[in-house]
């Protein structure tokens, strides 16, 4: 942000947990806070509900403790698969005659569950292993065309059908407004007590405000599927590049959770739960991170007129 002329008083960086603030303003939604209560403003709003409450928790991810000292690219990725305990990393150096050495890392068990017999993995052989997960849930470059055509087709089709959906919602929000207003009635009456007051409020607020965008997206991007599904075909394209890189483990890493979780070490075999999408793309022997051709086309990219199954 400094390099970029962003900067606090005194034309010093911002702080950490100035950042943190900006990140976590509601502000930037359209949404004052005054006296613990929620209102709408009247200025533009800046981002989505959906990016912000992304946000959130990439900010709790960033600010989980972490192990001192190193930073190690896959450590907190996989638990044991003998004892579920979890896998921790660790540097050894080798130092030789001549006065040079040689670093290694591995990754164990930490064995503080219960009695295990599983041994240590090298990082080496974590990544090739890692690299084979992500690589067998990428798309090819190639893809994208197939890809692209076929979401364009079927967004022409939930515009169809956008503007009953629309009407729906609007009943909901309506639904939402009208159990405010009763909600202030019960306040005014004296029925309710203040802080059960702004707690309630403050929960049909934020859920009149996904409403509201929901139905914002239907009416620019049609039924809620068709940006996930976007995000999913981009994502895989991603793990393709990201599993042929050279020297990008931490960025392997970070992959590796976006296509699957619940990561495990049995006998120096990694494992993975993979998610829905990534686990059908590579089910199909791998076809998808290879170009396309007749036969595979077929196989992968669904007919227009059914809806995808990929992101699950």
């Amino acid at each position: 942000m400094f390099k970029f002329g962003i900067k606090r008083e005194g034309e010093k960086p911002v702080k950490v947990d100035q950042v943190k603030n900006m990140l976590a303003n509601r502000f930037y939604l359209g949404i004052l806070k005054y006296a613990g209560e929620y209102y709408q403003g009247s200025h533009k709003t800046f981002i989505s509900k959906k990016l912000f409450d992304e946000v959130q928790k990439q900010v709790e991810k960033i600010e989980r403790p972490r192990q001192k000292g190193h930073n190690f690219a896959f450590a907190g990725l996989a638990t044991c698969g003998e004892c579920g305990a979890a896998i921790t990393a660790e540097q050894h150096i080798k130092k030789y005659k001549n006065g040079t050495g040689q670093t290694f890392i591995y990754y164990r068990c930490t064995k503080k569950l219960k009695p295990c017999t599983q041994k240590y993995i090298s990082e080496p052989d974590t990544e090739i292993q890692l690299r084979k997960i992500v690589g067998d849930c990428g798309l090819h470059e190639n893809w994208e065309p197939y890809f692209e055509k076929w979401i364009t087709e079927a967004e022409e089709k939930d515009k169809l059908t956008a503007e009953v959906e629309e009407k729906q919602l609007d009943g909901q929000i309506q639904e939402s407004e009208l159990k405010l207003n009763r909600l202030l009635d019960g306040y005014l009456d004296q029925v309710i007590e203040p802080e059960i007051y702004k707690q309630k409020k403050n929960e049909l607020f934020d859920e009149k405000l996904k409403l509201e965008e929901k139905k914002s997206q239907i009416s620019k991007n049609g039924t809620v599927w068709l940006e996930p599904m976007r995000e999913f075909v981009n994502c895989a394209l991603q793990a393709q590049k990201i599993a042929r890189a050279k020297n990008n483990c931490h960025d392997l890493a970070i992959m590796a959770k976006k296509v699957g979780s619940n990561f495990f070490l049995m006998n120096r075999r990694l494992s993975a739960n993979l998610n829905f999408g990534f686990r059908a793309l590579a089910t199909g022997g791998g076809v998808a991170s290879a170009p396309p051709c007749e036969s595979t086309i077929s196989f992968l990219v669904i007919p227009t007129g059914f809806e995808p199954v990929l992101p699950g």
